[in-house]
């Protein structure tokens, strides 16, 4: 048979408890085993890495998560937002914004979300910062071409899975099949001396943003790896399919495939068992919220501590925080959502630092998109630019990257509004926003176009400088 099974990339799979959406059949036949292009050199001693995605789904509205406060740019913000708006730092208002001591915006000040508190003294203390107006471009883009059709744009702007899928591919002009962080662990396999258990580990299941040609998720959650399922509408059934194959072809692999599941069931349990006893021993004493986004990142943080007997000197996790989709109940809704992050990320960073990798592990958050300037009567529509999160103490905190829009840009139907109540247009690309984390995390910057084939739009390679600052 010319076709070779890749078995990490099916060892993955099975670990991911998905095999019936991923068609064993077609997986073990038809996925070549690709070689190992790698040309990162192994890491060394002491040299560790970690990126954490935090990915908001439904969309965030971070003009309420980040806001101008100064006299002038504030009431812009009341006038726009309306009845969604949030008070003034000082104004005796139990929602007011947070004041942030931002050190990179002379004459402009800027306040965090209320129910942020925690956030705002990791900010105020170097270790948090925020990107701002950042989203998914193809090209430096203004109003005027965006209108006129003469650049090229993402594809199907506005809409929750194609923009969700182009923030974790970074290529959206296309349908690509593999995410950035995917592609990034292809690259860098070599920094790890064990790959038995895949650098990309996501408390989700499979997802774009880590998968690569070769790399794959690696699935936990918070009590340590899933392992293979044979329910009736899984395995099983895939199985089943093959039994009752009529062709000379389907009967001709159904032996191989039975005989390759069967030593790739055996390898899962028997990784999913070695990694089970690794995460039940490492030590993690901070104490988490019980929300579910606390306990996911209490497992990452377990996780970062099993790294030594991983092999692993870098490591990509994926964390999701959903019901940000708020055409409605968005102040109420928010808040909760944005307090139980804030107490989750206050407990991870305290988990870093009793563990010592602060310095090592860089949290990022992405979303769908941001959402619209313009109150619908009680939430917001789907729109474009937000503005993200990034904290760990390798991160030059208490600043503002990117360009937060001024008066003349935060506006309804002039400034960067594309259209339709406040759709803001990015002036940061999610190139920008990613290749920083990628440089940080290892990879030359002669590989950067493998990565974001569109970051040459935005950022010089050989620039000596990355692409934003944000992280030392």
């Amino acid at each position: 048979m010319s076709r070779l099974i890749n078995r990490r990339r099916f060892l993955g799979s099975a670990n991911c408890a998905a095999l019936g959406s991923l068609g064993i059949f077609n997986t073990l036949v038809n996925l070549k085993l690709i070689g190992n292009a790698v040309a990162a050199p192994p890491a060394g001693p002491g040299d560790y890495r970690a990126m954490v995605c935090l990915f908001f789904h439904g969309g965030n509205d971070s003009y309420n998560l980040l806001a101008p406060t100064s006299v002038t740019e504030h009431a812009n913000y009341l006038a726009i937002r309306s009845n969604l708006a949030l008070p003034a730092p000082g104004s005796g208002s139990p929602t007011a914004l947070l004041p942030l001591n931002s050190t990179n915006t002379p004459g402009r000040t800027f306040g965090v979300h209320h129910a942020m508190p925690q956030l705002q003294q990791l900010f105020n203390n170097g270790k948090a910062a925020f990107v701002a107006n950042v989203g998914t471009l193809v090209e430096p883009t203004t109003v005027a071409q965006f209108k006129n059709n003469s650049v090229r744009v993402p594809l199907s702007l506005f809409s929750h899975n194609d923009q969700r899928r182009e923030w974790q591919t970074s290529v959206p002009q296309s349908s690509l099949k593999t995410g950035w962080g995917g592609r990034l662990a292809d690259r860098m396999m070599a920094f790890n001396s064990a790959n038995d258990v895949s650098m990309n580990i996501s408390l989700e299941g499979s997802n774009l943003l880590q998968t690569g040609n070769v790399s794959f998720a690696y699935t936990i959650d918070p009590n340590g790896a899933k392992t293979l399922t044979g329910t009736g509408t899984g395995v099983q059934a895939e199985l089943n399919r093959v039994d009752g194959a009529k062709s000379l072809v389907e009967h001709t692999y159904r032996d191989v495939l039975r005989r390759a599941f069967s030593e790739e069931a055996r390898r899962s349990y028997e990784t999913a068992e070695n990694f089970a006893g690794i995460f039940d021993a490492a030590t993690v004493n901070t104490v988490f919220p019980t929300t579910a986004l606390g306990q996911d990142l209490r497992a990452v943080a377990k996780t970062i501590a099993s790294r030594s007997p991983l092999g692993h000197a870098r490591q990509i996790y994926y964390v999701q925080l959903g019901g940000f989709d708020n055409h409605a109940e968005l102040l109420n809704t928010q808040a909760g959502l944005l307090g139980a992050l804030d107490a989750a990320l206050k407990s991870f960073y305290d988990a870093l630092v009793e563990l010592g990798v602060q310095n090592e592990v860089a949290l990022f958050t992405c979303s769908d998109f941001g959402r619209t300037l313009r109150s619908n009567g009680q939430g917001t529509d789907h729109a474009w630019a937000g503005n993200s999160i990034v904290m760990g103490g390798a991160v030059n905190g208490s600043k503002i990257y990117g360009s937060y829009p001024d008066d003349s840009q935060l506006k309804i139907g002039s400034g960067l509004d594309v259209g339709f109540n406040g759709r803001l247009l990015p002036t940061t690309s999610c190139d920008q926003y990613f290749a920083e984390l990628a440089l940080w995390f290892g990879l030359a910057p002669s590989d950067l176009p493998a990565i974001f084939p569109n970051l040459g739009n935005f950022y010089t390679y050989s620039a000596g400088s990355p692409p934003l600052g944000f992280l030392l």
